[in-house]
This record gives structure tokens, sequence and C-alpha cells, in this order.
């Protein structure tokens, strides 16, 4: 083995080693792919998530000729940019440097890649050190961008946002600490009348200076509400204005609140009928 593929098995042993160590799922590409040298699988709470990375991995003193106090530059050419580009997978660049015995590294997308005029570069951070904080970083890279994380979180409400539209008596459930200095809510959904349907408790929401409305917004922001006025337990002599807790002892307060769909909700319920719907012409066109 000579010295170069000796300083290449020394990189991937570093990378096997920092993923393995902290959980996850380190996989060496036999033979190694074009431009991809292995493929690492995110690990959450010791199970195996299904998102992967799929990362290239240059080691040697010659990758870092190019260097200033902040920054690495990193050289290639067409082919790999676009072989790069129409992954399917997240990929980084990880540069390891045997003297130094560190890593540093950097995603391959539309704003880290430069042209060169001749070639393609992309700068790669000297603050961008593979370290235990890395992996957050990593976790984002598989996550989708934030206009389909919410429209994965509309399709989630689908059940809910069907039962409200067919006029069903759907409420949320929730308590406020109000002598707990970091406000936190969690939220119950249920349909009152109809047994086949489970409440649901959604996942805590905790926040520095969270209001009740910005929680119910964010939560579930295809929805109107207003007081469940039925289950007051207050003074029926007059009935209170606005959202007030219908219980409280002193250390929580309970609300509970009736959903209507607001003009999201309904925007949606239309946009989810055209996108289920058959379409008998798309079998029977083309196009040149």
């Amino acid at each position: 083995m000579n010295e170069k593929a000796k300083t290449d098995r020394v990189g991937i042993s570093k990378l096997d080693s920092y993923f393995s160590s902290n959980g996850w799922l380190f996989r060496e590409q036999f033979p190694h792919d074009y431009g991809i040298d292995a493929q690492v699988e995110i690990v959450s709470e010791g199970k195996p998530t299904g998102d992967l990375i799929a990362i290239q991995v240059k080691s040697g003193p010659s990758y870092f000729s190019d260097e200033t106090d902040t920054e690495i530059v990193y050289r290639t050419d067409d082919k790999h940019i676009e072989y790069w580009s129409r992954h399917s997978l997240p990929v980084i660049i990880v540069l390891y440097h045997p003297e130094r015995d560190n890593c540093y590294w950097e995603s391959v997308s539309v704003e880290t890649i430069n042209s060169t005029g001749k070639g393609w570069k992309i700068n790669i951070p000297k603050s961008k050190l593979l370290t235990v904080e890395s992996l957050d970083a990593f976790r984002d890279l598989t996550q989708p961008p934030p206009y389909i994380q919410k429209l994965n979180k509309l399709r989630l409400d689908k059940r809910w946002i069907d039962l409200v539209a067919d006029e069903e008596n759907v409420y949320i459930e929730y308590e406020d600490w109000i002598n707990k200095s970091l406000p936190r809510f969690q939220i119950r959904i249920g349909c009152d009348l109809r047994e086949d349907i489970e409440e649901e408790s959604w996942p805590t929401i905790y926040g520095v200076g969270l209001s009740m409305e910005e929680a119910i917004s964010h939560t579930i922001p295809w929805a109107d509400y207003e007081m469940d006025y039925d289950a007051y337990e207050g003074d029926w002599s007059t009935l209170p204005e606005g959202i007030v807790p219908i219980s409280e002892n002193g250390e929580v307060d309970r609300y509970r609140l009736i959903l209507s769909l607001n003009e999201l909700g309904k925007a949606f319920v239309k946009l989810n009928e055209y996108l289920s719907e058959d379409d008998s012409i798309e079998g029977r066109v083309f196009v040149l």
C-alpha cells in the first residue's frame, strides 16, 4: 500500500471512529462510488432513523495547500459538482489533515459551490471543525426546507382538519402552569361525541415569553378557536369575554377551546381535494 492509500485509509478510519463513537452508523462504500466514499445513518435515542448523509473524504496535507487563517479552499471539477448536485442524499466534503489529526467539513449546495471560471471551489470554514457539536448540523441537513415542513404538518393534521370541515366538535385542551418561569403548553386534541376518535396529546411546547396565542398559532396554524362555554366552571351569571380558563386552582389554569377552520385550513381542504383526485386526462397527453 502506497503512502497516499495509507493516508486515505487513516482519514476513513478517523470518520468511522467519530460517527461510531457517537452512536451513528458509518458505512464505507465498497468499491467507492464516484465522488462518495461513505454514508452515515443518523441514530436517535438508540434507534436508526433512516436519515442518511453521503460523504466524500479527502485526506492529506495537499488538500490544505490553499488555506487562510479562516478557511480552506477545496477545488474540484464539473463532473463531481454535477454528480453531487444530482445526488439523492445530502452530501458533505470532509478534509482530513493527518499531521494535525483533525477534520473540517462543509455541505455541498448551491450556497457553498463557487465557479472559478475553469472549475469549481468550495470554501470550507475552519470553524467547521468536526466535533460533537457538528452532529446537530448534520441532523439539519437531512431535514426538509421550512416550506416542506409546513406542508407536512398540514398533511399530518389532515384527519383533524377534515373533522372540523365536517362540522364535528373538535376541541383542544391544555394547562397553563402560571407559577412556572418558563411557559409550557401541552396541547391535547380530541373530538366530542365520536367514540371512534381517540384524544391525542402533542409534544409539550416550551418558549421564553411564549404566549398562549403564539403557542396555538404555531401548533394549529389552520384553525380559529373560541372558548368552550359548555365546559366553563365559573360564574354563569355573566359569561366571560375572550379566552379565559374553564377552571383554575391557583397553580394551574385549564383551558378548553373549540376549533373552526381559518382561511389556511379551508384552502388546504381545497388543495388536498385537487391533489387527491384522479386526473383522467393525465394518461392521455404528452409533451414534445
